[in-house]
Protein backbone atom coordinates (compact mmCIF):
# COMPACT_ATOMS: atom_id res chain seq x y z
CA UNK A 1 0.00 0.00 0.00
CA UNK A 2 1.27 3.50 -0.93
CA UNK A 3 1.46 6.19 1.81
CA UNK A 4 -1.42 8.15 0.21
CA UNK A 5 -3.07 5.02 0.18
CA UNK A 6 -2.12 3.83 3.98
CA UNK A 7 -3.15 7.79 4.99
CA UNK A 8 -6.28 7.67 2.74
CA UNK A 9 -7.30 4.18 4.72
CA UNK A 10 -6.00 5.32 8.09
CA UNK A 11 -8.74 8.70 8.08
CA UNK A 12 -11.52 6.37 7.22
CA UNK A 13 -11.00 4.19 9.69
CA UNK A 14 -11.16 6.64 12.22
CA UNK A 15 -14.51 8.53 10.41
CA UNK A 16 -16.23 4.64 10.24
CA UNK A 17 -15.22 4.83 14.07
CA UNK A 18 -16.30 8.06 14.89
CA UNK A 19 -19.90 7.47 12.50
CA UNK A 20 -18.51 10.24 10.28
CA UNK A 21 -17.90 8.34 7.55
CA UNK A 22 -20.18 10.03 5.38
CA UNK A 23 -19.79 13.34 6.19
CA UNK A 24 -15.76 13.30 6.12
CA UNK A 25 -16.49 11.99 2.53
CA UNK A 26 -18.61 14.63 0.94
CA UNK A 27 -15.99 17.14 2.46
CA UNK A 28 -12.81 15.66 1.35
CA UNK A 29 -14.32 15.66 -2.07
CA UNK A 30 -15.39 19.24 -1.62
CA UNK A 31 -11.67 19.54 -0.69
CA UNK A 32 -9.78 17.49 -3.86
CA UNK A 33 -12.17 19.96 -6.17
CA UNK A 34 -11.46 22.77 -4.50
CA UNK A 35 -7.77 21.76 -4.58
CA UNK A 36 -8.14 20.62 -7.95
CA UNK A 37 -9.28 24.19 -9.37
CA UNK A 38 -6.43 25.95 -7.20
CA UNK A 39 -2.87 24.02 -7.59
CA UNK A 40 -1.12 26.89 -6.86
CA UNK A 41 -2.70 26.78 -3.25
CA UNK A 42 -1.58 23.35 -2.95
CA UNK A 43 1.81 24.32 -3.88
CA UNK A 44 1.99 26.68 -0.79
CA UNK A 45 0.73 24.02 1.42
CA UNK A 46 3.32 21.66 0.05
CA UNK A 47 6.39 23.90 0.03
CA UNK A 48 9.05 22.86 2.61
CA UNK A 49 10.53 26.66 2.52
CA UNK A 50 7.26 27.59 4.75
CA UNK A 51 7.83 27.11 8.68
CA UNK A 52 5.62 24.24 10.15
CA UNK A 53 3.67 27.40 11.95
CA UNK A 54 2.58 29.50 8.99
CA UNK A 55 1.55 26.12 7.53
CA UNK A 56 -0.98 25.16 10.40
CA UNK A 57 -1.79 29.41 10.41
CA UNK A 58 -2.76 29.30 6.49
CA UNK A 59 -5.14 26.01 6.94
CA UNK A 60 -6.63 27.65 10.30
CA UNK A 61 -7.42 31.02 8.63
CA UNK A 62 -9.24 28.99 5.75
CA UNK A 63 -10.49 25.66 7.19
CA UNK A 64 -11.45 25.78 10.63
CA UNK A 65 -15.14 25.77 11.86
CA UNK A 66 -15.55 25.15 7.97
CA UNK A 67 -14.79 21.47 8.10
CA UNK A 68 -14.62 18.65 10.29
CA UNK A 69 -11.66 18.42 13.06
CA UNK A 70 -10.60 15.57 11.18
CA UNK A 71 -10.49 16.86 8.05
CA UNK A 72 -8.37 19.68 9.49
CA UNK A 73 -5.90 17.90 11.09
CA UNK A 74 -5.74 15.52 8.19
CA UNK A 75 -5.02 18.34 6.16
CA UNK A 76 -2.42 19.54 8.28
CA UNK A 77 -0.89 16.07 8.59
CA UNK A 78 -0.54 15.95 4.45
CA UNK A 79 1.21 19.54 5.08
CA UNK A 80 3.73 18.86 7.52
CA UNK A 81 4.89 15.60 5.54
CA UNK A 82 4.50 17.98 2.11
CA UNK A 83 2.40 15.73 0.33
CA UNK A 84 -0.92 17.87 0.02
CA UNK A 85 -0.30 16.78 -3.71
CA UNK A 86 -1.44 13.51 -2.94
CA UNK A 87 -4.77 14.58 -1.78
CA UNK A 88 -6.36 12.73 -4.71
CA UNK A 89 -5.26 9.54 -4.14
CA UNK A 90 -5.83 9.46 -0.52
CA UNK A 91 -9.17 10.55 -1.60
CA UNK A 92 -9.46 7.70 -3.83
CA UNK A 93 -9.05 5.29 -1.02
CA UNK A 94 -11.22 6.44 1.29
CA UNK A 95 -13.82 6.40 -1.25
CA UNK A 96 -13.44 3.22 -2.47
CA UNK A 97 -13.13 1.78 1.49
CA UNK A 98 -16.59 4.05 1.55
CA UNK A 99 -18.17 2.21 -1.27
CA UNK A 100 -17.14 -0.94 -0.73
CA UNK A 101 -18.44 -0.71 3.10
CA UNK A 102 -21.69 0.57 1.89
CA UNK A 103 -22.26 -1.77 -0.84
CA UNK A 104 -22.40 1.48 -3.52
CA UNK A 105 -20.77 0.75 -6.97
CA UNK A 106 -19.81 3.26 -8.99
CA UNK A 107 -20.23 3.34 -12.95
CA UNK A 108 -18.32 5.96 -15.59
CA UNK A 109 -20.24 6.85 -18.43
CA UNK A 110 -19.26 8.90 -21.10
CA UNK A 111 -20.96 10.73 -23.48
CA UNK A 112 -20.20 13.49 -26.11
CA UNK A 113 -22.86 15.73 -24.52
CA UNK A 114 -24.69 15.97 -21.23
CA UNK A 115 -27.79 13.49 -21.42
CA UNK A 116 -29.73 15.37 -19.28
CA UNK A 117 -31.68 14.54 -15.98
CA UNK A 118 -34.34 12.08 -16.95
CA UNK A 119 -31.96 9.67 -19.33
CA UNK A 120 -29.38 10.05 -16.21
CA UNK A 121 -32.40 8.87 -14.32
CA UNK A 122 -33.20 6.10 -16.15
CA UNK A 123 -29.86 4.88 -16.81
CA UNK A 124 -28.96 5.07 -12.85
CA UNK A 125 -32.36 3.00 -12.28
CA UNK A 126 -31.16 -0.04 -14.93
CA UNK A 127 -28.18 0.07 -13.92
CA UNK A 128 -28.94 -0.51 -10.45
CA UNK A 129 -31.68 -2.86 -11.28
CA UNK A 130 -28.74 -4.64 -12.92
CA UNK A 131 -26.02 -4.81 -9.98
CA UNK A 132 -28.82 -5.13 -7.40
CA UNK A 133 -28.00 -2.71 -5.65
CA UNK A 134 -26.92 1.45 -4.98
CA UNK A 135 -25.15 2.71 -7.84
CA UNK A 136 -23.15 6.09 -8.22
CA UNK A 137 -22.89 7.43 -11.51
CA UNK A 138 -19.93 9.48 -12.47
CA UNK A 139 -21.01 11.20 -15.51
CA UNK A 140 -18.06 12.88 -18.04
CA UNK A 141 -18.30 14.12 -21.12
CA UNK A 142 -16.05 13.50 -23.94
CA UNK A 143 -16.97 15.20 -27.49
CA UNK A 144 -14.25 12.62 -28.86
CA UNK A 145 -16.60 10.05 -28.20
CA UNK A 146 -18.99 11.82 -31.03
CA UNK A 147 -22.12 10.34 -29.87
CA UNK A 148 -23.24 6.85 -27.91
CA UNK A 149 -22.07 6.00 -24.50
CA UNK A 150 -18.97 4.39 -22.82
CA UNK A 151 -19.81 2.95 -19.30
CA UNK A 152 -16.95 1.62 -17.27
CA UNK A 153 -17.42 -0.53 -13.70
CA UNK A 154 -15.94 -2.77 -11.90
CA UNK A 155 -12.84 -3.13 -14.85
CA UNK A 156 -15.39 -4.24 -17.65
CA UNK A 157 -16.29 -1.47 -20.32
CA UNK A 158 -19.37 -1.18 -22.40
CA UNK A 159 -18.04 0.96 -25.15
CA UNK A 160 -20.79 1.75 -27.88
CA UNK A 161 -19.38 5.24 -29.06
CA UNK A 162 -19.78 6.04 -32.49
CA UNK A 163 -15.94 6.79 -32.29
CA UNK A 164 -15.63 3.47 -31.05
CA UNK A 165 -17.85 1.89 -34.41
CA UNK A 166 -15.57 4.27 -36.93
CA UNK A 167 -12.11 2.64 -35.56
CA UNK A 168 -13.94 -1.57 -35.57
CA UNK A 169 -15.06 -0.32 -39.20
CA UNK A 170 -11.57 1.07 -40.14
CA UNK A 171 -9.54 -2.04 -39.02
CA UNK A 172 -12.23 -3.89 -41.17
CA UNK A 173 -11.52 -2.34 -43.97
CA UNK A 174 -7.44 -2.22 -43.48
Amino acid sequence: MSVPQTYGASLYDLAKDEGMSREILLELEGIVSLFNEHPAYVKILDAPQIERDDLMEILNEDFLGKVNRYVLNFLKLLSEKHIVHHIGECFKTYEKLYNEDNSIKIVNVTTAKPIGKHLEEKLLQKLEKKKGGKVVLKMHVDKKCIGGIIIETDGIRIDSSIKSGLEDLKKALI
